[in-house]
């Protein structure tokens, strides 16, 4: 038996043990980033407490009946609490009758004021300010953010490699030359042994994945403010629900609750969520929802556009998936948003998803029935599907998106649904409009899901804006609106709008393909005169209705003039005009003036090169993009028109794009350069980085790409 190299092998022995040391410290590290983002809250907190004391008279203090001489402290030209706070004590001591005591007694109510005040204080985080803490916040949210996306994939490698290191390391039974000489034939075999298995770890994919991992949580360590301001644009809300889990910012539980009765709130709020299958992180206000949901089983949630109503159902599913594995989820939405819900559902849960619809209809249901998971259809499917379900299967969940679809109990889609009434142990109706200006709507949906309580609600329908008529509707009907649960507004919230392709997308999409036009191809779902069979102008209206029942105003960007046309005509007589290249500096403030004086749900069109300099139209609350901008310039300005000083509501940006086309492509390549557009500090170099990120051979290997991809369809159409 040949000697070791003992040299090459306690090399290899450390290198183990430090490899299961730094990954036991990324996994321990949670609580100590943690307490970094409390730190620097508990301070900003105070801070902005502390300051409160500037508005309180010193005449409070007689209120604390301490015995504090108020009069005399007046006399001295203090005015109010912050002036006193400022005090040294030899300026206090100096005041005929502020004696020890009394400094004692003014610097402890001080305190309780402080105290006090902090509770009612909210942090908002900014991208713009320049102050060190507000930079310190972002940059230690970022890194614990960052740092949970590392830690959930090294847990279970984490326990895979320190179970190896625990059991090779007694099987080393020799370490030196000295101990090799005298050593026993079982010893020496038992490290030979050892040394195989730990040569063999270093050339496996597990080894690979462990550098990964470290090398990925050096980068969080290193993040520094402007990737961190990056990232806070791309998911603040995200952030927000850190800050609030992390005790910066919190909510009072009247506001989480809304209507519901105390002991009621009281009851779900002490439901315990499992959360193990889920991915990210739940306002309050969304987790208060959820609980509503599995506690209440049958429910109208009628939360606010733009508060997360998708996110608090795939809670719903993940907490009900983790208890049952097999559990079945239907998930019934308009076409518009099909694609939509399964991204969504693979982004924030470990749920097995399935697309019933189109020409994988029969596999995706089979899969679902036999698997478990989250079914995602529309309403037109249902027909389809509906007696296979009736009767055969029982559903943990089912999800009626836009409920309103099914307002009319005559319609073919309504009955559908309502034959599934037995076989779904909870039903969310998930609706944005506010049902409580729609009695007859609203009867109509809880004659389904609660048949016992529509009568009494009819009954008191002329009291509908009456907070008893909420009250009674707490059962079965949660709504919260958007100042009521985001304290920090205004913000931003992106997401992208994931449309399938209809038949006539489709055709105008592989023409433009044949012609190798580029331009063409950007312009997938507008392409046809018939926009009626654009996938993309179908939720593009649905996302203008929506946003016009809750009072808002839209601005539409495209780079297309052609999209822009067609978009000012599918509006119609809610489009208030057009600004394009050609629209003149004095028309463009004009139709500005009026768009800023037009009611609620009216729209804007503009050219996204025109529309994104030089205007200021803080009136828009959502803004909606009709393709991805190939410089990310282009978008950052045309949303600078809309997010900034002024802007009194939160903006809602989505992004229309269409599955398997350029958008995905141009996404996907986006997202790949953020990283390397993060790295540079000076934004002329980031500008330029910009201006070539898609050149001429990106686009020509695309278009390779592409026709390989739909030119059989074209071959087998034929």
């Amino acid at each position: 038996m040949e000697k070791l190299n003992f040299k090459e092998l306690n090399k290899l022995i450390t290198i183990l043990i430090e490899l299961d040391n730094t990954f036991l410290r990324i996994l321990q590290d949670e609580e100590r980033q943690g307490e970094v983002v409390r730190d620097i809250c508990d301070k900003l907190l105070a801070e902005s407490a502390q300051a409160s004391l500037a508005e309180i008279p010193i005449s409070e203090l007689a209120n604390a009946k301490a015995g504090i001489r108020v009069s005399a402290l007046q006399d001295a030209g203090y005015n109010n609490l912050g002036e006193l706070a400022k005090a040294q004590d030899w300026e206090l001591g100096s005041i005929d009758g502020i004696g020890e005591k009394q400094m004692e007694a003014i610097r402890n109510i001080l305190q309780e004021f402080i105290r006090q005040l902090v509770k009612y204080k909210t942090i908002r985080l900014s991208a713009e300010e320049d102050s060190l803490q507000n930079h310190e916040l972002i940059v230690a949210i970022a890194k614990y953010r960052q740092g949970q996306l590392v830690r959930e994939d090294a847990g279970e490698l984490q326990n895979q490699l320190h179970s190896f290191v625990e059991e090779i390391l007694p099987q080393v039974l020799i370490r030196n030359r000295v101990r090799w000489l005298f050593a026993s034939k079982t010893a020496k075999e038992a490290t030979v042994q050892a040394l195989a298995e730990m040569l063999a770890f270093f050339k496996s994919p597990g080894y690979t994945r462990v550098n990964h991992l470290i090398a990925l949580y050096r980068d969080v360590e290193n993040i520094d403010i402007f990737a961190a301001k990056e990232d806070f644009k791309r998911n603040s809300a995200e952030y927000y629900a850190l800050l609030e889990k992390l005790g910066g910012t919190r909510l009072s539980k009247p506001v989480i609750y809304s209507s519901i009765p105390a002991q009621l709130a009281a009851e779900i709020d002490s439901l315990e969520l499992n959360q193990q299958l889920f991915k990210g992180n739940l306002r309050s206000y969304q987790a208060f929802g959820a609980k509503y949901i599995l506690f209440q089983k049958r429910v109208l949630l009628g939360d606010e556009m733009g508060l997360g109503k998708t996110i608090q159902a795939i809670a719903v599913m993940a907490d009900l998936g983790a208890k049952d594995v097999k559990s079945h989820f239907l998930v019934i939405c308009p076409a518009s948003v099909l694609i939509n819900w399964c991204r969504e559902i693979k982004k924030f849960s470990a749920i097995a998803t399935h697309l019933v619809h189109g020409p994988y209809l029969e596999d995706a249901f089979t899969k679902w029935q036999e698997e478990g998971g989250a079914a995602v259809t529309n309403y037109e499917t249902m027909g389809k599907i509906v007696e296979r379900i009736d009767n055969h299967m029982q559903l943990a969940l089912l999800v009626i998106d836009e409920a309103h679809y099914i307002k009319n109990p005559d319609a073919k889609r309504t009955k559908y649904i309502r034959m599934l009434d037995n076989e779904s142990e909870r039903i969310l109706m998930m609706t944005g409009t506010p049902l409580e200006n729609r009695v007859d709507e609203m009867c109509s949906l809880i004659d389904f899901v609660r048949p016992d309580l529509s009568p009494e609600v009819r009954k008191s329908a002329y009291m509908s804006h009456v907070p008893e008529f909420r009250r009674m509707l707490a059962p079965i009907y949660l709504r919260r609106l958007r100042e009521q649960v985001l304290e920090e507004l205004p913000a931003m919230e992106e997401k992208q709008e994931w449309c399938g392709m209809t038949d006539a997308d489709c055709v105008s999409y592989i023409d433009c393909l044949s012609q190798h036009s580029f331009a063409g191809m950007r312009r997938v779902s507008f392409l046809q005169d018939d926009l009626s069979t654009s996938s993309k102008a179908i939720r593009l209206r649905e996302l203008c209705q929506e946003a016009g029942a809750e009072g808002r105003k839209i601005l539409i960007y495209s780079f297309f003039r052609e999209t822009v046309m067609k978009v000012s005509e599918l509006m119609k007589n809610s489009c208030i005009g057009v600004i394009t290249g050609n629209t003149e500096v004095a028309k463009r403030q004009a139709l500005i003036d009026r768009f800023t004086d037009a009611p609620d749900g009216s729209v804007l069109v503009c050219q996204v090169q025109a529309g994104g300099t030089g205007l200021n139209m803080q009136t828009a609350s959502v803004v909606i993009f009709c393709e991805p901008q190939i410089k990310p310039s282009l978008t950052n300005q045309a949303l600078s028109r809309v997010y900034r000083m002024g802007q009194v509501r939160n903006v809602l940006v989505y992004h229309l794009l269409c599955e398997n086309t350029v958008d995905e492509a141009m996404v996907r390549l986006l997202e790949s350069k953020q990283q390397e557009f993060d790295a540079y500090a000076e934004e002329s170099v980031m500008a330029e980085a910009t201006e070539n990120l898609m050149d001429g051979e990106w686009i020509q290997s695309f278009i390779v790409e592409e026709n390989k991809r739909y030119l059989p369809m074209v071959v087998e159409s034929r």
